[in-house]
């Protein structure tokens, strides 16, 4: 089996709401996409966050009302 992201392979579904409005947030992906246009295709071993926490799968959020954007965690399972 391989491990994966629940989120990213659409097995689970995010509905967070903003600390500042309460409106849903929208997922924006995983936050290595947003370092480089070639993060996704690095090593993550370059990328400090990925390297505090690994085993996890690091989205962005963000509020289409206000702007605002946040960091969810979700943890790696078995595929």
């Amino acid at each position: 089996m391989e491990i994966g992201c629940p989120v990213c392979n659409g097995l689970l579904s995010i509905g967070e709401l903003c600390e500042n409005c309460r409106d849903v947030m929208e997922d924006q992906g995983r936050i290595e996409d947003f370092y480089s246009p070639y993060s996704p295709y690095e090593e993550q071993d370059g990328i400090p966050l990925l390297q505090e926490l690994p085993g996890n799968c690091i989205h962005l959020f963000s509020c289409t009302n206000c702007e605002h954007e946040q960091q969810i965690i979700v943890p790696l399972e078995r595929m």
